[in-house]
C-alpha cells in the first residue's frame, strides 16, 4: 500500500504526511526495546525508576556521527537487527520515492531520542527554534522551488506520540515558503544560525501544529518544512524515533554531501570548506558555478550560512560574465 493520489497531494500541499500503521506492533516493540538498550543500557521504565532514585545518567539524543555505546550505536547501522531491518519495508521505500518524485537514494539514518525527565532540547519560548532540517544538515540553503533540490525525512514512531510527549511542531505549507521566509528573515534581522529568531514576525506562515501519531506510524516531511521542538508536558515519557533521510538520485551527490560533516565533523570541515576553491568544493558534491541551483536568493543565503566564503565565482557564472 503506497500513497493514494489524495495522500500524495496532501504531502505536496502541506510538506508532510503521517501514515498510520506502516509498521507492525511487534516490529515496534522489538525496535524500541533495542533502542532503550542502546541509550540507557536497560529498559526506559527501569531507567525512569533510577531517575526517581537520583541514580540515572541523562541519555544523549543520538545526534553525532560516531555515537557508540557498549550495546550499539545511534548511527545506521546500529548493530541491532530490530532497528536496522526497518529500512527493508518495501512500502516505506515506495512512499519515499512518491514523495521525492524520483528514485530515492540514502542520505542518512540514525536514532533520535528525547527523554522527558532530563530533556532540554527545546527553546525557552514557543516562538523560538523554528528551522528547516536542510539548513542544519546540509551546507546549502533552500532553493526557491520544492521537489528538486530538497530531500525527504521520515521519523518512525516506535511508540505513541501524544500532545504531552513533546511532538514536533510543524508549519503546514511552509516548505513552499522556506526560501522567501529565510531571505526576508535575513533582511529584517530575524534569522540566526539557519533558524527563524522570532516566529511571530514571520506573518506569512501558518500556525504550527503538533505531529502526533500512534506506534508504527511514519512521519514523512520535506527537508524544507519549518518546524521546532517543544518541551515535554508529561515528563514520564520519552520520544524515540528511527529516522531516515532520502533524496533524489539525480542530485544525491550534493544534496547529501554534508552528511559526513554534520555534528562532530562539521566544525572541522567548515573552515576548510569556507576557504577552499569551487573546484575542490565540487569534489565533495558542492554544486559548481553555473549550476541551476544558484540564484540571487541562494547566493545571498550562502553568504549568511557560510560566513567568509568567496561567492564571486558563483555570482560571475550567474550573470554570465
Amino acid at each position: 500500500m503506497s500513497l493514494t493520489a489524495v495522500q500524495l497531494e496532501q504531502f505536496q500541499r502541506d510538506g508532510y504526511i503521517i501514515i498510520p500503521d506502516l509498521f507492525a506492533d511487534g516490529e515496534m516493540h522489538a525496535a524500541l526495546a533495542a533502542m532503550d538498550q542502546i541509550f540507557y543500557g536497560k529498559s526506559f521504565d527501569t531507567w525512569l525508576a533510577d531517575c526517581d532514585a537520583g541514580q540515572a545518567v541523562a541519555a544523549s539524543d543520538g545526534f553525532t556521527t560516531s555515537h557508540d555505546h557498549e550495546t550499539g550505536r545511534s548511527q545506521f547501522p546500529t548493530g541491532a537487527d530490530a532497528l536496522d531491518d526497518l529500512i527493508e519495508n518495501e512500502t516505506y521505500l515506495d512512499i519515499f520515492e512518491q514523495c521525492l518524485g524520483d528514485q530515492a537514494t540514502y542520505c542518512n539514518a540514525h536514532l533520535f531520542l528525547r527523554s522527558g525527565p532530563t530533556d532540554n532540547r527545546h527553546s525557552e519560548h514557543p516562538w523560538q527554534g523554528y528551522h528547516i532540517d536542510h539548513n542544519t544538515n546540509c551546507l546549502l540553503p533552500p532553493f526557491g522551488e520544492v521537489g528538486r533540490f530538497d530531500y525527504v525525512n521520515c521519523g518512525v514512531f516506535l511508540h505513541d506520540v501524544e500532545d504531552d510527549g513533546a511532538p514536533m511542531m510543524v508549519i503546514p505549507g511552509s516548505h513552499k515558503l522556506a526560501h522567501e521566509t529565510y531571505l526576508r528573515a535575513l533582511e529584517n534581522g530575524n534569522a540566526s544560525g539557519g533558524s527563524i529568531t522570532d516566529l511571530r514576525v514571520a506573518n506569512e506562515l501558518a500556525k504550527p501544529v503538533p505531529a502526533i501519531g500512534n506506534r508504527g506510524a511514519a512521519f514523512f516531511y520535506s527537508s524544507y518544512l519549518i518546524h521546532a521542538a517543544q518541551p515535554f508536558i508529561n515528563k514520564r515519557v520519552q520520544r524515540a524515533f528511527w529516522t531516515l533521510s532520502m533524496c533524489r538520485r539525480d542530485n544525491d551527490r550534493w544534496t547529501r554531501f554534508a552528511n559526513p560533516f554534520i555534528y562532530g565533523e562539521r566544525e572541522h570541515m567548515l573552515p576548510f570548506f569556507t576557504r577552499t576553491t569551487p573546484r575542490v568544493r565540487s569534489l565533495f558534491g558542492f554544486p559548481e558555478p553555473g549550476h541551476p541551483y544558484y540564484t540571487e536568493g541562494t547566493i545571498r543565503m550562502l553568504a549568511d550560512f557560510i560566513p567568509g566564503i568567496d561567492l564571486e565565482p558563483y555570482r560571475q557564472a550567474l550573470s554570465g560574465s
